[in-house]
Formats: structure tokens, C-alpha cells, sequence
């Protein structure tokens, strides 16, 4: 007999503690396709995000004991490399999705060591979108690839657009370097991409973009470095030594549209790097990507 297929939501809920995984397999089936995000915050009630919007569940406010419980049962399903990611506030999951955590910090010598109690998990559900980016990728990369830098403010879909643009330059035959820095991207499992990343790419994950680019070119030689998040100097230093290593790059970036991009100090030093800007906006609630040239005689 074929065994049913699990929901996105019920396969990430597998970490939950028995009565919050009751509480999530008693959702209507529409509700549990369109969750986008699970929040569980000690004395509240876990809430469910989807459309920009937070949902209560009408179940017992959740407790300390829950999230110890929880992240306890997460790090055991990726004991691997549960102790990097949750040094940087997170767990990777089976099927690629994964658990913010938040709470009270551990500090050593003034640097950010993770988190030693837990206060909030923002467990967000994998939802690979196939094709989301063909019509961006057959705009910008016209025969060959081009730098893109892909624009949103947060929640808007950057990284999953990005994963998607990685697919149709693997699928085609480029060689994809992914600079994946939180596991975002690929969510390795054994070395293995928990995501469908579309044909040849390289990943190396848990490493700073600056270092995880530059280890990249040297050691794969891939045509496209993608990264996602460039949100500070270092990062935009990654991504102007791929540029002078005659590499093309896919990025992402958080900015209310292409004229925030252009007046953000760090992101400046970019502007002659990249050839387009994919602008993803919202009209009447549904996603739509702009393409923005940045250069002189790119396509439109």
C-alpha cells in the first residue's frame, strides 16, 4: 500500500512535543497547507503565520519544558550539526525545514555564542516552488548567466526565488557554487541538498559568505556563486571578489524596492556589479517580480 504524503507542516511538526502535535494534526487540511510558519512563544499560545498574518491555536499556552522538548528532539535529528546551528540560532530539519530560536543569549568575550534559554522557536515550513523563477532566469540570463541581486523586504519570498534560480542554472548546465551560509539554501542532511537544487551545484554551508566564496572559486570553479541575505560589508566584499574572479553571482538583499537598494551605504559598491535587480512586490496580495536593468544595454 502506498503510504500517504505527509503535508509540508505535519513533516516539520515531527519535532513537536505529543500534545502540540495534536494540536497541529487537528488543523483543517486548507489551513495546514497554507502555513507558512509555526511560533511557539513560552505562556502563549502557539500561532500559525500565513498571508503576512498570525493565527492563534486553540490549545494550552506553551511552556518552557516544551521548547527544551522541542529543540532537544530537533538536535537529536540532526546531531551532525545540531552545536554550529544552533550556535547561530537555528536547526535544520528533515525536508529542509528549520527552527529559529530566540530567548536569552549566551555571550562570550562579547561574542554571540547562541542561545542558552529558550523563550520563542519560529519553526518555518519548506515549501519548495518550482518554476517560480523561470521567467526571471530566460529575462536575465539571455544565453548566458548575469549577477542578479533579487530585492524585498523580509517574508516576501527572496530565498525561495533564489533556490528557484539556482535550479535553472543547474538544469542548464551551469556550474553553481551556493555560499550558504545558515543552511538555508541547500539544508545539507549527510551532505545531501533536503532541497532540490536543480542539477550541478556545490554547496558549503555554516560559513561566512566571505570565506565560503572565496573557498568555493577555489576549489569547485563554479560559472554563478549564489548567496543569499548580503547584509553587511563583509558580505558585499564576497561578492565584489567573485565579481573580480569573473564569476557571476545570484543574490538576495533586504530593501523596500530598487531606490532603497540604491541609497543603502553598503549596498552602493554593488550597483556596477550586478547587471539586474528583481524586485518581488505585492499587488493584492500576490507576489510579482519585477526586473529592474542596472547597466547600460542589459535586456529588459
Amino acid at each position: 500500500m502506498n503510504e500517504v504524503k505527509k503535508l509540508p507542516l505535519q513533516e516539520a511538526a515531527n519535532c513537536l512535543t505529543p500534545a502540540l502535535r495534536l494540536a497541529v494534526d487537528r488543523l483543517p487540511e486548507q489551513t495546514a497547507r497554507a502555513a507558512e510558519e509555526l511560533r511557539l512563544r513560552v505562556g502563549q499560545p502557539p500561532a500559525l503565520s500565513y498571508g503576512g498574518q498570525e493565527t492563534a491555536l486553540q490549545t494550552a499556552a506553551v511552556t518552557a519544558a516544551d521548547l527544551r522538548e522541542i529543540v532537544a528532539r530537533a538536535a537529536r535529528d540532526s546531531v551532525h550539526s545540531y552545536a554550529d546551528s544552533l550556535r547561530q540560532g537555528f536547526l535544520t530539519l528533515s525536508g529542509g525545514h528549520r527552527i529559529g530560536i530566540c530567548g536569552t543569549a549566551k555571550v562570550e568575550n562579547g561574542n554571540f555564542e547562541g542561545v542558552r534559554q529558550f523563550g520563542a522557536l519560529n519553526i518555518r515550513i519548506a515549501k519548495p516552488v518550482f518554476g517560480c523563477a523561470r521567467g526571471v532566469y530566460e529575462q536575465c540570463c539571455r544565453g548566458e548567466p548575469s549577477s542578479l541581486v533579487v530585492l524585498s523586504p523580509p517574508g516576501r519570498g527572496k530565498t525561495t526565488l533564489l533556490r528557484d534560480l539556482i535550479r535553472c542554472a543547474a538544469a542548464s548546465g551551469a556550474r553553481v557554487g551556493v555560499a550558504d551560509e545558515r543552511g538555508e539554501l541547500a539544508a545539507l542532511r549527510d551532505g545531501a541538498p533536503q532541497f532540490d537544487l536543480g542539477g550541478p551545484a556545490d554547496v558549503l554551508e555554516l560559513c561566512g559568505k566571505q570565506d565560503a566564496v572565496m573557498h568555493l572559486i577555489k576549489t569547485m570553479s563554479p560559472r554563478i556563486v549564489a548567496l543569499d541575505e548580503i547584509t553587511s560589508a563583509k558580505d558585499a566584499a564576497a561578492v565584489g571578489y567573485a565579481a573580480n574572479c569573473g564569476v557571476e553571482i545570484f543574490a538576495t538583499a533586504h530593501a523596500l524596492g530598487l531606490e532603497d537598494f540604491r541609497r543603502r551605504t553598503v549596498y552602493r559598491p554593488l550597483l556596477s556589479i550586478f547587471q539586474y535587480a528583481v524586485e518581488i512586490a505585492l499587488e493584492e496580495g500576490e507576489r510579482i517580480c519585477r526586473v529592474h536593468p542596472l547597466k547600460e544595454g542589459a535586456p529588459c
